[in-house]
């Protein structure tokens, strides 16, 4: 029992604010890329029209969960984050001892050029099946991997689905083109003094 409700903590404590950066950096990235804005709204108006989404709707809204994906491999919430080796290895020629901490950087593998084209560009269609079946498993690990990957992967990624697509029914978003936007890598890679947008009703 205790270590389920340790699990709901973790789903609470760490995931609310974890997947509101990833929201917050979403909304940057669409708001300077209008045409990927265009395309999501289509696909919203197309699966859903004016309901609200369930669960069933979310293998609908692919192009949704995309976008979602892309905005987190540009601005993983989990910049950083740090493993214990249980035995020695070896990593590029260079020896890890065992016990010894290493340092994973998603931030820095999810724009390494080996493993992405036009790394630095907001591109969401390289994450549809034909795009990702070559890409090599930790290319891309916003929650982590292998056993202690996040318990909220599923959730998130859920959640982020439905919020944008009930935003964008209701809401045109862009950005307050007077606010700088600007990285700040703290526990969580979160913009600094926020990201500021203008919603108009649709």
């Amino acid at each position: 029992m205790t270590g389920s409700c340790d699990e709901v903590m973790t789903l609470i404590g760490a995931g609310y604010e974890t997947t509101t950066q990833a929201l917050g950096w979403t909304w940057y990235l669409l708001g300077r890329n209008p045409s990927v804005e265009t395309k999501l709204r289509k696909e919203i108006e197309s699966v859903l029209g004016k309901r609200a989404p369930t669960f069933a709707d979310l293998s609908g809204l692919e192009y949704t969960r995309m976008v979602f994906q892309e905005a987190m491999r540009l601005y993983p919430p989990i910049w950083a984050f740090s493993r214990v080796a249980i035995k020695r290895d070896e990593i590029g020629g260079f020896y890890v001892p065992p016990k010894s901490e290493v340092l994973l950087f998603p931030f820095i593998t999810h724009r390494h050029a080996e493993f992405w084209d036009a790394p630095e560009e907001f591109s969401p269609e390289r994450f549809s099946a034909e795009n990702s079946i070559n890409r090599p498993k930790f290319a891309y690990f916003p929650f982590g991997g292998g056993a202690r990957q996040c318990i909220g992967n599923h959730f998130a990624q859920m959640e982020a689905q439905i919020i944008i697509a009930m935003v964008l029914q209701k809401f045109c978003v862009s950005l307050d083109e007077k606010h700088e936007v600007e990285a700040e890598t703290s526990v969580t890679l979160r913009p600094r003094n926020g990201v500021k947008v203008v919603l108009e009703k649709v």
